[in-house]
């Protein structure tokens, strides 16, 4: 979509080093941390579950995180099995360290014969289990965090601006890509794991778009929005400079302002996450990356 006119994005304020913003899918737009007790990060302490400010879910339904049984990991509770089993048996898999831990799962726990309900088991590990301090969207926004999430670094035909020789020819097509293409957190796809006491979560994210606008002196002339597979755009390889980028950029019909312009790039990312039974979806709008390019009008001189 081309607009003729219109305001550039707001420039997002310095975030503290590994924070970034995210907006909610109600709109609101929070920061988050890759260290508990940061800026959206971590529990709150003296909240329900035993102070851990966490929340457990079975099937969609929230359940204690507690029980006689130990405590929820996201899969089952948790516990060091009381009396261990002898050294040998097939539970301690050949180690001599360690303990057994008792995996009871949320069906099981008013189950009179616990040891016989499908899906309770004994497993060795190598140290007792402890309670996770953070509920599975806690830890999804840690691993967002720890993803580092950027809008890349800025090519473009013309290129930036950066010397008196790099200018574009009025009338052509410009093309925009993201030029830091070896950072899986300037193109995607990127994937990232957080834990916590034995529950763990993976979070994968993929570039969903990138706004682009170009300005004069802060006030837009035109903005593209290219998606998807095409939200990274393509490099321009030397071909015709008559031909339009086949993924992102602006047709020559657009390139009718000449003078020194601001291309300004916005990603947006799209983050899905699962793990202790739950899965969902968080939304990451880094700060915006601009460069300035120089437009310039061909001359015929006759002699």
């Amino acid at each position: 979509m081309l607009l003729a006119s219109g305001s550039l994005p707001t420039a997002v304020a310095d975030l503290p080093d590994g924070c970034q913003e995210i907006v909610n899918p109600d709109g609101s737009v929070e920061v988050i941390c890759d260290e508990p007790g940061g800026p959206g990060g971590g529990g709150d302490p003296g909240g329900d579950n035993g102070g851990t400010g966490r929340t457990c879910e079975f099937k969609g339904d929230e359940i204690e995180c507690t029980s006689d049984y130990g405590s929820w990991d996201g899969r089952c509770y948790v516990r060091v099995a009381d009396p261990q089993p002898p050294k040998d048996s097939s539970y301690w898999e050949g180690n001599e360290d360690g303990v057994i831990i008792e995996c009871t799962p949320y069906t099981c726990i008013d189950v009179v014969d616990v040891n016989s309900c499908q899906g309770h088991s004994y497993q060795w590990a190598p140290n007792p289990p402890s309670a996770p301090q953070a509920s599975p969207e806690e830890l999804a926004r840690r691993a967002v965090a720890a993803m580092n999430l950027t809008m890349g670094d800025i090519g473009s035909t013309p290129p930036a601006s950066a010397n008196e020789n790099a200018m574009g020819q009025l009338g052509l097509p410009i093309w925009l890509w993201v030029a830091n293409r070896e950072d899986r957190n300037a193109v995607g796809p990127i994937e990232r794991t957080a834990s916590d006491g034995g529950l763990s979560v993976l979070a994968r994210g993929e570039l969903d778009r990138t706004d682009w606008v170009i300005s004069r002196n802060g006030q837009a002339l035109a903005t593209v929005t290219c998606r998807g597979a095409d939200a990274a755009g393509t490099p321009y390889d030397g071909r015709d400079s008559t031909l339009p980028s086949p993924t992102c950029g602006f047709p020559a019909d657009f390139n009718v302002h000449t003078g020194d312009l601001t291309v300004t790039a916005t990603a947006h990312w799209t983050v899905t996450w699962e793990g202790g039974d739950q899965s969902g979806t968080i939304n990451v709008t880094p700060p915006p990356t601009d460069t300035a390019i120089r437009i310039g009008e061909t001359q015929t001189i006759l002699n």
